[in-house]
């Protein structure tokens, strides 16, 4: 039975308070000290929340109020949430190559998943500054290879990577994985490391990415997509055809005639074999307050097999990843007549609001 770390926190915390509540009484002290553990609770005690140092209760009720008029899996969507508009990007930043110098270095790729026979992209740059069309600085590179394993220190050499200099001056590797890594029949995490000298400095970086050998992908999308209204929401179906049962992520990004975000998508849900339609959420509410225009057009849409570990593994993987859908599609909704503007409602989210109100009022604590 696992033992989630907020749990020991709390349970720490009331025998912490509990022992300081002895001491006090034992030792008689004034009435000064037992207002200084009090806090603000008009009860007389501090909160469980503010124990564990977290925002005040009243302003986790507040929050997640305000939150929950939609329901977890049906979300607006903004030009903010990069994460989700591309749900495969990198982070990696420009690194000065020694500290305070204004020679600045790039290690990144296009992707950090590779599924099937994709490709990834790799490219190093160097330059003065942090511009994209900064003076590029002339390099020497000394090391430049492919290693297979999770942790990067215990990770073992694999392959080569070939970069070579392009005409604006940086260096580029295109890796077709299902070519360069024939022989693996197994999802794993790589490293591409690369060492390189610019002036008096030597330079070393590394940048993780997972591959996905075909034999791995656990079902795809068809292409096949339906819609209905239902319940004051816009429901799409989208037929997968499933290669192995099992517990499955979908996700997907919506979109109005103008191309804006207006809401994202998730469903998980046990998957049998064969072929079957998952239906996708868009609720009502998000779209009437995005005022999205029709027609309406799905995109980005991706989704894993979970795998749930059964043994210590370091080298584990806990997903098989599908192929995102390389197309979209596009609703016959001509307006959002139907709709409702109905907040969501459901017993999670009506026992997590009365809990969150006696713990703002004082009603649950730490005496």
């Amino acid at each position: 039975m696992k033992v989630k770390l907020t749990h020991i926190s709390l349970i720490i915390i009331v025998i912490i308070a509990g022992i300081i509540l002895y001491i006090t009484h034992s030792a008689n002290k004034s009435d000064t000290i037992a207002e200084e553990a009090a806090g603000e609770s008009p009860h007389g005690y501090s909160t469980v929340l503010e124990e564990m140092g977290l925002i005040s209760p009243q302003q986790a009720l507040q929050d997640y109020k305000q939150l929950s008029i939609y329901p977890p899996n049906s979300r607006p969507l903004s030009k903010e949430n990069i994460d989700l508009l591309m749900p495969n990007r990198r982070y990696e930043q420009p690194l000065p190559i020694e500290e305070g110098s204004d020679i600045y270095y790039l290690f990144t790729a296009d992707k950090y998943r590779v599924v099937g026979d994709d490709t990834i992209t790799f490219v190093l740059i160097v330059l003065r500054g942090t511009k994209p069309d900064s003076e590029r600085i002339p390099i020497a590179i000394t090391k430049s290879v492919i290693k297979k394993g999770i942790h990067k220190n215990k990770a073992k050499y694999y392959a080569e990577l070939s970069l070579a200099k392009n005409t604006t001056g940086d260096y580029t590797a295109e890796l077709t994985c299902s070519q360069s890594f024939s022989s693996e029949k197994k999802s794993s995490a790589y490293w591409a490391e690369v060492e390189f000298n610019a002036g008096n400095e030597h330079v070393e970086a590394a940048i993780p990415f997972e591959y996905f050998p075909e034999n791995t992908i656990p079902a795809k999308f068809t292409g096949n997509f339906k819609e209905r209204i239902a319940g004051g929401s816009l429901y799409v179906d989208v037929e997968i055809d499933v290669y192995r049962k099992g517990y499955y992520i979908i996700d997907a990004n919506l979109f109005d005639a103008e191309g804006e975000p207006v809401a994202y998508t998730v469903q998980k849900q046990e998957l049998q074999s064969g072929k079957q339609m998952v239906p996708l959420l868009f609720f009502g509410k998000v779209l009437l307050g995005k005022k999205a225009k029709p027609p309406l057009t799905l995109k980005d849409l991706r989704g894993y097999r979970f795998i749930e570990a059964t043994a210590p593994d370091p080298e584990f993987m806990d997903r098989e990843m599908m192929k995102p859908y390389d197309g979209e599609y596009k609703t016959l909704l001509q307006s959002l007549q139907g709709l409702s503007d109905k907040e969501f409602e459901d017993d999670m989210k009506r026992k997590r609001i009365e809990f969150l109100e006696k713990e703002s009022t004082g009603d649950i604590g730490v005496q």
